[in-house]
């Protein structure tokens, strides 16, 4: 860049542009626009400053300084044809902050709220200390401040949700369910995985087990899709127990948030409970030398709970180890290259 090249004087303002530290905000920008329901306000339309800070109760003149931030991370734009009145449009990117149509707005709520945030401060002493910072930071682990803050928690949920319907049809169509009598979903709020399917296999039932905050927003998802007859709910920790006498057992991007001991211990746990011959599927993301967007989730666990993505090889050797055998990866139909591991395997 002009100014920072070789042989040239160093330029503070050209390095600003070089290392562009405003970027930090970008996902608190999109949060606070996710909260204020800015996204909602707009729609399909174009709508002035004073419009949208009617619709959304605002401070009109803060709004304004405040759309002009949400315009240079590109989440609204200004409407063209309107030089005589600022107008703004929402841009493909900010259409996903609406709550009136298929959306992000609850991940970009919950990735980006304090619980996720803070530890993020301490991201230097994690990789000194090879120990997370959730602690350190709020005095409980990860899932312990979910439970104490429970808006946080159904915006977590709501992340979940929005990211588990495209992995829940995925599956379907991956993994043969025929003779299915009774699924167990290991940590699997907010029950969007499994009620897919129980809906592709009309004969079964199913189980979910999670933490005791986690539970109620699966009885949610079950009572709205006509299923909770057909599904027991199980508050506890997996840590400790998991139900016993599934005929599969289902772990969906659960061992990325444990460490390796606690990975063992409910691996060991599934293999308990789990009768000779039942069928453990996993699905997680995958650590690759291809540079993506796992890279930068693996570090999140490590901030956050102490977990990892792994290798292929990695999540076979811990489903050896705790009684699993007949190993295989399916391909993940639909997203055959993407980093995500789906291993089947058999209770020995």
């Amino acid at each position: 860049m002009a100014g920072n090249g070789p042989g040239t004087a160093f330029s503070p303002l050209g390095a600003l542009q070089e290392l562009r530290p405003f970027q930090w905000s970008a996902g608190l920008v999109a949060r606070g626009m996710a909260e204020l329901r800015i996204a909602d306000a707009v729609g399909d339309g174009r709508r002035t400053t004073d419009e949208i800070a009617e619709a959304i109760r605002a401070h009109r003149p803060s709004l304004e300084r405040f759309l002009r931030v949400c315009e240079l991370h590109r989440l609204v734009a200004p409407a063209a044809g309107s030089e005589d009145v600022r107008r703004w449009e929402l841009t493909a990117a900010g259409h996903l902050l609406r709550s009136d149509v298929p959306n992000l707005r609850g991940f970009s709520i919950a990735v980006n709220a304090p619980g996720m945030t803070r530890p993020w401060e301490l991201v230097a002493d994690v990789v000194r200390t090879g120990c997370p910072a959730t602690r350190t930071v709020w005095g409980v682990d990860h899932w312990e401040y979910y439970a104490a803050n429970p808006d946080e928690a159904r915006s977590y949920a709501e992340t979940c949700a929005s990211l588990s319907v495209e992995a829940a049809e995925a599956l379907v169509a991956s993994c043969s369910l025929a003779g299915e009598r009774e699924i167990v979903d290991v940590g699997g709020s907010p029950g969007t995985v499994l009620a897919r399917l129980l809906q592709e296999v009309p004969g079964a039932r199913g189980v979910l087990l999670d933490l005791p905050w986690a539970v109620g927003f699966a009885r949610e998802t079950f009572e709205k899709d006509g299923l909770a007859d057909r599904v027991e709910l199980v508050a506890g920790d997996f840590r400790h127990e998991v139900p016993a006498d599934g005929s599969l057992y289902l772990l969906k991007n659960v061992l990325c948030d444990l460490d390796d001991e606690s990975a063992a211990q409910l691996l060991e746990n599934c293999a308990k409970a789990a009768g000779q011959g039942s069928r453990l599927v996993l699905l997680d993301w995958e650590y690759t030398d291809h540079s993506s967007h796992v890279h930068a989730n693996d570090v999140e666990f490590m901030v956050l709970t102490g977990g990892r993505a792994r290798t292929e090889e990695e999540y076979r050797g811990l489903l050896a180890a705790a009684g699993f055998e007949n190993c295989r990866r399916l391909p993940l139909v639909g997203h055959e290259r993407a980093p995500i591991a789906l291993i089947e395997s058999v209770r020995a």
